[in-house]
């Protein structure tokens, strides 16, 4: 069943659903807040980048949805729970957590810098362990939930030249499984979308060939896969992780 949520515009700041989306700035995080905000979801957008997190809240605002831009470190457990409480002050409720944030460099696994492979790790799935774990005691208390974390086909089939970004991909597809088996029960569906190639700024930076662009994924296509999720009109076990190509 689609739960479709009627426009902002019509519903209490109580009564809306909110939804947290990390790496909100751009890419498939700005793409997935716009399809979000567009079933009435009020939004907190989770950005490290102040100059990215206020464009899209004056976008999204103009745009007629309720959003505020949080600064949000996802690595930083404090950076966190602000986020979380940020929320909680201004909307009262969470109903849905889009662990997007990620990084990624590309190149043989001796000539990445250390703390290069500590970035890939801490943003990609410590930062979406922390979220999730910030968000979990208000899903908890309501008794409702989703969580949806963006992994890759890389978190399925490894890659030379990828290792520490297969690695925290692979882990967001391990965080999902697992925690959806702790929260089950408790109203709460956690889920992972796995898609291939995305044309984004950060792809680009790895030089990613026009050729190439023109056949990955824009992504809008993610955002749609991530909204069906949240708003039911697409069905899957919890814990799945779901490809999409």
């Amino acid at each position: 069943m689609d739960r479709r949520i009627p426009s902002s515009r019509t519903r209490s700041a109580r009564e809306r659903p909110v939804a947290i989306v990390t790496g909100a700035g751009r890419g498939i995080g700005r793409a997935t807040a716009e399809a979000l905000g567009a079933k009435g979801y009020a939004l907190v957008l989770a950005e490290l980048m102040p100059g990215l997190g206020r464009t899209a809240e004056r976008a999204l605002k103009k745009a007629g949805y309720d959003a505020i831009f949080v600064q949000t470190d996802v690595s930083e457990p404090d950076s966190a729970t602000r986020c979380v409480q940020a929320a909680m002050r201004r909307f009262g409720r969470i109903d849905c957590l889009v662990n997007n944030a990620g990084v990624l460099s590309v190149g043989p696994l001796v000539s990445l810098p250390v703390g290069e492979v500590n970035r890939i790790l801490d943003v990609n799935l410590r930062g979406a362990i922390l979220m999730a774990r910030a968000v979990l005691p208000a899903m908890i208390r309501r008794g409702s939930g989703v969580i949806v974390s963006v992994s890759s086909l890389l978190g399925k089939s490894g890659a030379g030249d990828y290792v520490t970004y297969c690695a925290s991909k692979f882990g967001v597809v391990g965080l999902t499984e697992a925690l959806a088996d702790e929260v089950a029960g408790k109203g709460i569906k956690v889920w992972a979308v796995c898609p291939n190639m995305v044309d984004t700024a950060m792809a680009r930076k790895t030089g990613l060939s026009a050729s190439v662009r023109h056949r990955a994924l824009k992504p809008e296509a993610v955002a749609e896969a991530i909204v069906a999720l949240a708003v039911g009109s697409k069905r899957a076990p919890s814990g799945s992780a779901i490809d999409i190509v």
